[in-house]
């Protein structure tokens, strides 16, 4: 591992010295005059938690040290972060992280805890630890990068929440090319990950994971045909192993492979192969826009570069947009329709429809509007399991569900340098109903009702801002239904030339629940919640930068510095009900920050 890491660090840094010498730039000459700089921030805090009525939700000790910082070496930026608490132990997997990024012109180099993304099909923001490079000389793009993905996590047989945590410590590298010209671009990316099966000296017999290895190689092509016509094509294939010590029994042999290559690319006793493929086609005009996507993620499709991907769907949509006087008025919409069930493996498939739009009105100087409709539709049909001796077609089930949601944003603010107001109204309704083809009584609906109104004042030269609103919520579903409301307020304030930042904020809430039985009975519950808090931040101004002195040459490593000691006081009190007793919580935080 030592000699991978050092490899491609020499790598990266002949690399780099290679480029400059050819354009002309001796070492000596990069900046020599700019001498070092260093900027940043670093910030600790500490947290004390209590509760009475309840068994304690979180620690009741928590503390916290991160911080920011980059250096400037005769023009080298070498940004730095790191991040450290008592509460990684919590986590499987790292808390407790640092990174370091230096950069030189079209160069970065990635340094400890980072995340990169080729494209959403290989290596698509997961973290590593390790190293990585990104070069984008004149038109090119290249990046790279090897590290550890996941630790090796150990089982512990007398902690049963160990078997979801487990995990074999997983190593991966990648790289991408792209050229990008006038608007076209061209690249490919390749991305292996693989499992070390020693990493865990233990594996229980009802464990579920197993050690696996992938490759994935993605393809993708933007290029404009004619004026205001693009077209953009992504064609990425896996390769996954999920066992590599080479069971032959890892695999459901029911599940063969699915990719558009499959005459090429075979399944083995080890290996399946995936791919995914999306493409668009567009049109842009003067005050319009349309585009025409197709996405298609093949069954089982996996890359150990993600964390997530949606797989087994077909995805056909339309986007148009306009923008009208002068930027005024704007609208957009998106309709489409999904497929799952692509290889007929599964005993249900569903279509689902997607129709939505969104408006936005800048009417004057004074109001703002702001409205959107979605309908999702969702169609399954059940198969029932081949019967050779007996076929009944009532077996077979159609189920609809149908969800529309439609909000609206009304805003009317004035105001001038003295003096400023806002009122501003958002509401949201949302249903849906279910239905199956054997059914021939009325849909289910489930009806969701959400309103907001708020209004703000607040007055610039005495640095004060003040605000109150209602919020109102109310779910209706099949013999429940529930109310929720209540008013909250917000005042800050700022003193000493804005140095001193205070801010007071409580909200109340009723709740009140009725839920009816199957023997017609309804019964009530009604709830309140009170919250407060209290913050106070104390920021004095740092010292300015000498102007003369920095004039005459004579670079500052600080150029300015400041203090920041924050506090915030949280209470909770939840009253009490017929079925639960009341409660109340305190969250005490005391926060100090350094920048420079």
């Amino acid at each position: 591992m030592k000699h991978c890491y050092i490899f491609f660090i020499t790598t990266v840094s002949m690399l780099l010295i290679c480029i400059s010498m050819a354009n002309g730039q001796a070492l000596d000459q990069l900046g020599v005059k700019k001498g070092v700089t260093m900027n940043g921030s670093v910030n600790a805090s500490t947290t004390a938690y209590t509760a009475s009525g309840i068994d304690a939700r979180r620690d009741p000790f928590a503390w916290y040290l991160n911080g920011n910082i980059n250096i400037n070496m005769f023009g080298y930026d070498m940004p730095f972060s790191f991040s450290y608490s008592n509460q990684g132990k919590n986590y499987s997997q790292p808390f407790n992280q640092f990174r370091f990024a230096p950069s030189y012109k079209w160069a970065r180099l990635y340094v400890g805890s980072s995340s990169m993304n080729f494209s959403n099909y290989t290596l698509a923001g997961h973290m590593f630890n390790g190293v990585g490079v990104e070069l984008t000389p004149s038109k090119w793009r290249i990046s790279a990068m090897y590290g550890t993905l996941l630790k090796a996590v150990p089982f512990d047989v007398l902690v049963p929440e160990s078997y979801s945590r487990a995990s074999f410590e997983r190593k991966g590298a990648g790289l991408k090319v792209a050229y990008e010209n006038e608007g076209n671009a061209y690249g490919i990316s390749l991305f292996r990950a693989k499992d070390d099966a020693a990493s865990l000296p233990f594996i229980p017999d009802d464990a579920t994971i197993t050690p696996r290895e992938n490759v994935a190689v993605a393809f993708n092509v933007k290029q404009n045909i004619i004026q205001h016509i693009f077209v953009d094509v992504e064609y990425s294939v896996s390769a996954i192993n999920r066992d590599v010590r080479g069971e032959k029994n890892a695999f459901d042999s029911s599940r063969g492979t699915s990719n558009l290559l499959s005459h090429f690319l075979s399944p083995t006793n080890n290996t399946r192969y995936f791919d995914a493929i999306q493409a668009g086609l567009g049109y842009n005009g003067s005050f319009y826009t349309v585009q025409l996507r197709y996405e298609r993620v093949a069954p089982d499709y996996v890359t150990l570069g993600a964390y997530n991907v949606v797989n087994d769907m077909r995805n056909i949509t339309v986007a148009p947009s306009f923008k009208l006087f002068n930027g005024r008025v704007n609208l957009s919409a998106n309709a489409g329709m999904q497929v799952n069930n692509l290889d007929d493996s599964k005993s249900s498939d569903a279509k689902r429809w997607v129709v939505n739009g969104n408006a936005s009105v800048v009417a004057g100087d004074h109001w703002a509007l702001n409205g959107g409709y979605s309908n999702f539709s969702n169609y399954t049909r059940v198969r029932p399991q081949a019967d050779p001796y007996f076929n009944n077609p009532m077996d077979t089930l159609d189920f609809y569900q149908v969800n529309n949601t439609y909000n609206a944003m009304v805003m009317y603010h004035t105001g001038d340098k003295e003096r400023q107001q806002a009122i501003t109204l958002n509401s949201s309704y949302q249903y849906a109903s279910d239905r199956s083809s054997n059914d021939t009584t009325a849909p289910i609906l489930t009806k969701f009702f959400t309103s907001n109104v708020s209004y703000s004042y607040s007055l610039p030269p005495k640095d004060l801002t003040m605000s109150a609103t209602v919020n109102y919520y109310k779910n209706t579903a099949a013999g429940l239904s529930t109310t929720f409301m209540g008013p909250g307020m917000n005042v800050n304030k700022q003193f000493l030339e804005k140095t001193l930042r205070t801010g007071v904020s409580a909200v109340y809430n009723v709740t009140s629940a009725k839920n009816t039985t199957g023997e017609g009975t309804v019964i009530s519950t009604n709830s309140t919640l009170f919250n407060t808090g209290l913050n106070v931040n104390y920021s004095p101004k740092g010292k300015q930068p000498d102007a003369a002195a920095e004039g005459e040459g004579k670079k500052k490593l600080f150029s300015k510095q400041t203090h920041t000691i924050g506090a915030t006081v949280s209470w909770v009190l939840r009253g009490a009900t017929t079925y639960q007793p009341g409660y109340n919580e305190l969250t005490s935080t005391i926060n100090y920050t350094y920048s420079f």
